[in-house]
């Protein structure tokens, strides 16, 4: 017994993007997530897949644009003419009431599912192989409501009999974030562990996660700054009813990052511009073998600098002008969020007749450090436990905080420094 299969969520068809500032106002972002889409049913082909599991939330609501009707039902259409079988259930975005009859007129002998609208609600399939063996069972559940609020697992039940044969899969939309209170089909890792099914494609969360069979495949492409990093799907293949291979496959389109940038060691406001370039590349670099296209960067500035008051306006239409070109189009900064703070020079503070000026020459007593160091000894202890340090390895370690703590207390004075100096 041999086969593969997909799983995606959080499709999504309809929904725009959102969080986009001014600075990336002309970027034309508005048919990715239909790129993504068909990213998704090329690679579904290529692999001849068994099937596909789509686990919630296809559409961003219950009432779609026609467009969007469309692009799904080629889509499966598409898989459909391909051998593929699909097998899709509703979310709390897109109860039952998103599918009708007139628009998804697949009758309950068609190799695509949507369950609930031609099969029950709740409903259990068999699958078989290329060589028409049974290979798997699917339990699926639709939400019949946008607002669902029982717990799933009362719907599924643990394979019985020749049931416990196949691979078994449970495919829900649910919250297992523990709150008892949700509206979108809370339940438990335990509750789902009792099922002792095989694999659990699960929808809900946007960003991909797996505990073990317990899988969340997130949304197939970002939409806002929230859904940062890569988005695709989940490829499984199955052999003698072990998973052999368990992939996720980035298919996004435009991506979100945030990038985090320490401007501490820049020696002008012009450096700093190369930093931010040479964290951008490395980003590009390491995702050049994927479908994504275009990143969203959010670019957070942190360190204290001398340069602190020509962090403004023209710097930043400079930096997003300079990263457009750099990368050639293939990176926008979305935004920048300046975290960064003033530093006064060493001479200035070591003259400082107040708080900074005094801390300053405190910490040029190397005992007084150690102090420090030492009154935070219970908590420092249990990061050396698990970083198992020998003696060499704790030395070297000990150094390394008592001169980040000098650094931080220079960084606190010259802050200090600016701040006096700005309230004269």
């Amino acid at each position: 017994m041999s086969f593969s299969f997909i799983h995606i969520s959080d499709i999504h068809l309809g929904r725009p993007f959102s969080g986009l500032s001014d600075y990336s106002a002309d970027i034309d972002v508005s048919k990715a997530l239909n790129r993504a889409f068909n990213n998704f049913l090329d690679f579904a082909i290529e692999k001849q897949v068994d099937f596909v599991l789509i686990s919630g939330d296809t559409f961003d609501s219950n009432e779609q644009d026609f467009d969007s009707k469309l692009i799904l039902k080629n889509g499966l259409k598409k898989l459909e003419k391909e051998g593929i079988k699909v097998f899709l259930i509703a979310g709390n975005h897109d109860c039952l009431a998103s599918y009708s009859k007139t628009a998804f007129d697949f009758d309950e002998n068609s190799n695509i599912k949507i369950v609930g609208l031609n099969s029950n609600f709740n409903d259990k399939f068999i699958v078989t192989d290329k060589s028409g063996n049974n290979s798997a069972i699917i339990h699926a559940l639709s939400f019949r409501e946008n607002s669902f609020n029982e717990n799933p697992c009362k719907y599924f039940n643990p394979p019985t009999g020749d049931e416990k044969e196949l691979f078994n899969i449970g495919l829900l939309h649910c919250d297992l974030s523990g709150q008892k209170d949700s509206p979108y089909a809370p339940c438990s890792y335990s509750d789902l562990e009792a099922l002792n099914y095989d694999y659990f494609a699960l929808g809900h969360i946007h960003i991909p996660s797996e505990s073990g069979k317990i899988q969340y495949a997130g949304t197939l492409q970002g939409r806002n700054t929230k859904e940062t990093g890569a988005h695709g799907v989940k490829y499984i293949k199955v052999e003698e009813g072990k998973i052999v291979e368990n992939s996720f496959i980035p298919l996004d389109v435009v991506r979100f990052e945030d990038i985090y940038i320490d401007l501490s060691n820049s020696a002008d406001i012009t450096s700093s511009a190369g930093l931010i370039n040479d964290k951008i590349s490395d980003l590009i670099n390491k995702n050049e073998n994927q479908t994504c296209e275009l990143f969203l960067v959010r670019v957070n500035l942190t360190g204290c600098v001398k340069f602190f008051n020509e962090i403004n306006d023209e710097f930043y239409l400079g930096i997003i002008d300079y990263i457009k070109q750099e990368s050639n189009s293939k990176c926008y900064i979305s935004q920048i969020i300046n975290n960064t703070q003033a530093l006064a020079d060493i001479e200035t503070i070591k003259s400082d007749e107040g708080i900074a000026g005094g801390i300053y020459n405190k910490i040029q007593d190397e005992n007084f450090l150690i102090e420090i160091y030492n009154s935070a000894s219970e908590s420092l202890n249990k990061l050396i436990k698990t970083c198992d340090f020998n003696d060499e390895d704790y030395q070297t370690f000990k150094s390394e905080v008592i001169n980040q703590t000098k650094e931080a207390c220079i960084n606190l004075c010259g802050l200090i420094c600016t701040e006096e100096a700005e309230g004269s």
